[in-house]
């Protein structure tokens, strides 16, 4: 048992009673601060200024019942105390929402289940607000959540579920998760149309109520209990079809781009080509004018037609040099092709 300090309230018109749970707190130095009502009036007085941890009440009380406690008890957990031989009553107010409930007997015996029974009932108590706490959370998460046990069957599902799926709750609830699932592509046509996840996992479409497909990826976690046996499975599906449709048209685009800069390189390397032609004709007419002189030439002419030699050798090293890049890959050429403007630049 925890070792935690419990405020505990009392209902209880009997004195004697009150003393015996007085002295049970008192002989085992429970760790309990402890509030004592003789009567509902009282206890609903008490109940308005302070927070209890647990609270302790005999059902027939000299103005009321335990039902009016819980009704004045609001999320405090209520053990209610009943005589003996009131069995079926005692069911009938923990169906009401009392937490457990002991049965008084003349000896006073049943005090000794209290302590284990405060700790019970304080511990479920938490363990329902920490599950209706992950319940809301699950509930209004903007993913589609569903839960399925170890036989595949939908115990779960969550709001945005249910708007995306087009199923209501008790639709889907007890249905088998193949219903959620499109048949694997059975072809090489129908597989080209399925998401690549995760570093190439394949993906899959799920169907809605009305029959559409949509592309998820799916999330999985496995629940264990105690024992460490899986009893169940948490899924969130994530609907990916807008990645797709961006991922889509940024492959478009791409491909367009690729054809663009096939297409480019090609006119560059025919142009190339072109001058290079170009290079060699004016190389040709020099020397026809140079052997038409004779070796009559002025030394003004001789220096020009060594600088225009000279600049038919740069002329087709630019060129070379551009033919060399477009060689490069296509994710290469801008930076090779600024490269040699550069070179070009410092040439001249």
């Amino acid at each position: 048992m925890e070792h935690t300090r419990y405020s505990v309230l009392l209902v209880e018109d009997n004195r004697l009673d009150q003393l015996a749970f007085a002295r049970l707190v008192e002989d085992q130095e429970l760790q309990y601060d402890c509030k004592i009502a003789g009567s509902v009036s009282e206890a609903k007085t008490i109940l308005d200024h302070k927070v209890f941890d647990v609270i302790i009440t005999d059902y027939l009380l000299g103005d009321g019942t335990a039902f009016d406690i819980l009704d004045s008890a609001k999320k405090t957990p209520v053990i209610v105390v009943t005589g003996s031989g009131n069995e079926d009553l005692a069911v009938k107010v923990w169906k009401a929402g009392a937490s457990d409930y002991l049965i008084k007997d003349m000896q006073r015996n049943y005090l000794t289940a209290v302590p284990i029974t405060i700790e019970n009932a304080i511990r479920h108590r938490r363990s329902e607000g920490e599950l209706r706490l992950l319940s809301r959370a699950i509930l209004n998460i903007d993913d589609n959540v569903y839960i399925a046990d170890t036989y595949n069957i939908i115990t779960f599902v969550n709001r945005v579920f249910c708007e995306t799926y087009g199923y209501n709750e008790e639709d889907i609830i007890g249905k088998d998760c193949s219903i959620l699932s499109k048949d694997s592509p059975t072809n090489d046509d129908e597989r080209k149309d399925f998401p690549s996840v995760n570093g190439g996992e394949v993906g899959l479409f799920h169907k809605r109520k009305d029959g559409s497909e949509f592309p998820v990826s799916l999330s999985r976690s496995v629940i264990k209990d105690e024992n460490g046996d899986e009893v169940a499975v948490v899924v969130i599906a994530h609907d990916i079809s807008e990645r797709m449709r961006v991922e889509n048209e940024l492959r478009i685009e791409n491909l367009k781009l690729e054809k663009k800069n096939r297409l480019k390189n090609e006119l560059a390397i025919n142009v190339c080509r072109r001058l290079m032609t170009l290079a060699d004709e004016l190389d040709s007419i020099i020397s026809d004018v140079v052997s038409s002189a004779q070796g009559n030439v002025s030394p003004q002419l001789q220096k020009n037609i060594e600088q225009a030699e000279n600049k038919i050798d740069r002329f087709r090293g630019i060129v070379n040099e551009f033919l060399d890049i477009s060689k490069l890959g296509e994710g290469q050429m801008q930076t090779a092709a600024s490269k040699a403007a550069k070179q070009r630049v410092t040439c001249e």
